[in-house]
C-alpha cells in the first residue's frame, strides 16, 4: 500500500510573539497560568473516576451467581436466567455466498486511491517573530474503502422451545469468516484461507462473518412469556459457561486498569499544572528551569500514583477504615474518661 503527496499548503498563520529569550519565557508563564486554572477541573474529574472505577457495573459478578439451566427448564419461568440449549431454526438467514446461517454480517470493499488530509503545526521565525503555521497536507493513499455493509442479521430461532429475541444483546460469538474476491465477470470467488496477495487498484472483496445453524448457545437475559430477551443483563454466546465468565472478567479487568491509568494521568497533569507558574518563573534561569521541570514531573507522577493506590484502598475497604475510626474515637473517649476519673480521685 503506497501513498503520495499531491498538495501541501499553509492554511493558518498566527504570530506568537518575539522569538527572543525573554519573549519565549513570558509566553511560557502565560500558558502556565492558563493551565493552572484547569488543574482543579482535572483533579475533580480524577476523583470522580476514582470512585467510579471501584464501583462500576460488573456483569461477571451477576452472571457468575446465576445457575446454568437448560433452556427447556425456564420456558415457563419469569426473571433473569442463564439458559443453554440447541438452536432450532425454521427459516435460516441468507448470508451472501454462504447461504443459510443463524447469524451473519458482511462488508463489501473496493481497493482504490483516496485523498486524505492531515494537519500539523510548525514554528518558523520571521523578522525576529515566532510564527505558528498550520500546514495541511493532502495525500493519495491506497486502501480498502467500504462500499456496502450490513450489520448483524439473525434468523428467527429458539433454544429447545425457548424463543430468543436477540435485539440489543451483547454478542460474545466465535464466528466463521469467509472472504470473496470479485472476478472479471462480476462473480464472487472464495479466497482460500491462509493465502494472501497484494491487491490492485479496482479490486473488490466481500468479507462475511457468520454463525451456522448447528449451534449450542448460552443466553443470559430476562425470561417472560416463553421468550428470553433484553433485561438487566443480556448476552448471547456460543462459548462455554467458563469461557463466558472468563471473557467478561478479562474485559472488566482491562477496563479497570485503563481507568486507573487515566486517573493517574489526570492527577499527575493536575499537580504539574498547579506548580506550572512557579516552574515557568524558574525557567527564566538558564539550566535551572529544565531541571526543575523534570523533578516536578517526577514528583507529580509519584504523588499521583500514591493517591490512586491509597484512594482505591480507602474506597474498596471503607468499612474497615470506618471500624478503625470508630474504635479510635471510642478509645480516645475511654482514655479521656479514665484521665478525668483519675484526677477526681486525686482531688479526693
Amino acid at each position: 500500500m503506497g501513498e503520495k503527496i499531491i498538495d501541501q499548503k499553509v492554511v493558518k498563520r498566527e504570530d506568537k510573539g518575539s522569538a527572543g529569550y525573554l519573549g519565549k519565557k513570558y509566553r511560557g508563564l502565560k500558558d502556565a497560568l492558563g493551565a493552572m486554572c484547569m488543574a482543579p477541573v482535572l483533579i475533580v474529574i480524577a476523583v470522580g473516576l476514582l470512585f467510579y472505577s471501584e464501583g462500576f457495573h460488573k456483569s461477571s459478578e451477576i452472571i457468575g451467581q446465576l445457575e446454568l439451566k437448560q433452556a427447556s427448564e425456564v420456558v415457563n419461568m419469569t426473571g433473569l436466567y442463564k439458559a443453554q440449549g440447541m438452536v432450532n431454526v425454521d427459516s435460516p438467514a441468507l448470508a451472501p455466498e454462504v447461504g443459510g446461517v443463524l447469524y451473519y454480517t458482511y462488508v463489501v470493499e473496493e481497493y482504490r486511491e483516496v485523498e486524505e488530509t492531515e494537519q500539523e503545526t510548525q514554528i518558523v521565525v520571521e523578522d525576529g517573530r515566532e510564527i505558528e503555521e498550520t500546514v495541511e497536507t493532502t495525500k493519495l493513499v491506497e486502501k480498502w474503502v467500504e462500499q456496502e455493509s450490513k450489520d448483524g442479521t439473525w434468523a428467527e430461532f429458539d433454544l429447545d422451545g425457548l424463543n430468543v429475541n436477540p435485539t440489543g444483546a451483547k454478542l460474545m460469538l466465535d464466528l466463521d469468516t469467509d472472504t470473496y474476491f470479485e472476478d472479471e465477470y462480476g462473480l464472487w470467488e472464495a479466497k482460500e484461507k491462509g493465502t494472501s496477495s497484494a491487491p490492485d487498484i479496482g479490486d473488490a472483496r466481500m468479507v462475511v462473518d457468520y454463525l451456522d445453524t448447528d449451534q449450542q448457545l448460552i443466553v443470559v437475559g430476562e425470561v417472560s412469556n416463553g421468550t428470553i430477551g433484553d433485561g438487566a443483563e443480556f448476552i448471547i454466546t456460543n462459548r462455554s459457561d467458563a469461557q463466558l465468565l472468563a471473557g467478561l472478567r478479562q474485559e472488566e479487568k482491562t477496563w479497570y486498569w485503563v481507568m486507573k491509568f487515566i486517573i493517574w494521568l489526570l492527577f499527575a497533569a493536575g499537580f504539574t499544572s498547579i506548580i506550572g507558574p512557579l516552574l515557568a518563573l524558574l525557567d527564566f534561569i538558564p539550566l535551572v528551569g529544565d531541571a526543575a521541570r523534570n523533578v516536578a514531573g517526577f514528583l507529580s507522577a509519584v504523588l499521583a500514583l500514591i493517591i490512586v493506590l491509597i484512594g482505591s484502598i480507602l474506597i474498596k475497604f471503607w468499612w474497615l477504615f470506618l471500624i478503625v475510626i470508630i474504635l479510635g474515637v471510642g478509645g480516645l473517649i475511654a482514655l479521656l474518661v479514665w484521665v478525668i476519673k483519675g484526677r477526681e480521685k486525686k482531688k479526693e
